[in-house]
Parts: C-alpha cells; structure tokens; sequence
C-alpha cells in the first residue's frame, strides 16, 4: 500500500486557455491581488486517507474511456465564504460526465472543506481559482475582470492528480483527440 497523502484530482487545460488565464492573473498580481499559486485547472476532488495507487489506477481508467472536452469560460465569481476569485465555464454534460465518473468511486471519501467536489453534496462549481481577494481590493479585482476578461474557449485534454502535500504531480493522464 503506498503513503496516504492529500491528493487532488484536476482537470488541465489547452495552452491557449493557460495563456488566457495566466495574462489576468499576472494583471492581478501586478495591481498587489494575491493570486492562486496552482496551474490553471478544474478540481474534480480532493482526497485525504485514500490510497495513492488505487486512486492513480482509477483516474487512468477513466481518462482512458474520456475525450478531451471543449469548456467556455464565460463569467467570474466569488466563493464568499473564502473571498476566492475564479473564472468559470459554462456547464455542458461532457464535463459534468466526467465530473461524475471520476467521483463516482470514492465520493464517500470526499474530505475537503463543506466537501464542496461531492456527488452527494450536488453543490459543485466547475471554477479555475484566480485569486484571493483581501478586504478593500474588490473594486480594484473587478475593475480589471471588466477590462481584462472576455469569454473564451479552452479544452480540457489532461486529468492530473497532484500531491498538496509536497506540490508534485503524481500521475498525468491525457485525454483522447
């Protein structure tokens, strides 16, 4: 059995969209708004006491029965209970598809905060995290979103599981053409 860590299972990106993502964030950040340290991604949960291999074995079964999937990004928000920031795509039923293929294993096992990634919960929010907005810098974080934000297509061609441990990615999957 490999070590229990907490693992995060996203959702990548084309490089084109990462661009578009990257390009607000750095306007953010040159304006002093604390942006999210993560690649530009789709959380599709986040898992803490599951094992590493097992999980591993099954987010590449499922990508291996995926296709790549085109998202539109088409407005922004904020969670307000953290005061986070993020872009969000329009839902279709490939991504929420995959969304419920992935959590259909091990949604018992969802641990993260109001266990905001659970199929039984019904309260997900398909979102790339901008950043963290600070008391006073809203109209400034909008101010930018106004001017700064179009809405765009991207696609999502890679499933990743990364460690929040130590910031590595464990495995990488890609999405079929």
């Amino acid at each position: 059995m490999s070590q229990l860590r907490t693992l995060c299972v996203m959702g990548i990106f084309d490089s084109q969209a990462n661009r578009e993502i990257y390009g607000i964030k750095e306007k953010l950040k040159n304006q002093g708004i604390s942006i999210d340290a993560y690649e530009p991604h789709i959380t599709f949960g986040i898992y803490t006491h599951l094992d590493e291999t097992s999980l591993t074995q099954w987010i590449g079964q499922v990508s291996a029965q995926g296709k790549r999937i085109p998202v539109f990004f088409n407005h922004f928000g904020f969670f307000p209970d953290g005061r986070f920031c993020f872009l969000a795509p329009s839902s279709n039923y490939n991504l929420l598809g995959l969304y419920s293929k992935i959590r259909e294993k091990y949604d018992d096992h969802c641990t993260d905060k109001g266990c905001l990634y659970s199929l039984s919960q019904k309260n997900w929010v398909p979102h790339t995290t901008l950043a963290a907005v600070e008391p006073g810098q809203e109209a400034k974080l909008l101010s930018i979103l106004w001017e700064s934000f179009s809405p765009f297509e991207a696609e999502l061609r890679q499933l990743k599981i990364t460690s929040s441990d130590t910031s590595e990615d464990v495995a990488v999957f890609e999405l079929l053409d």
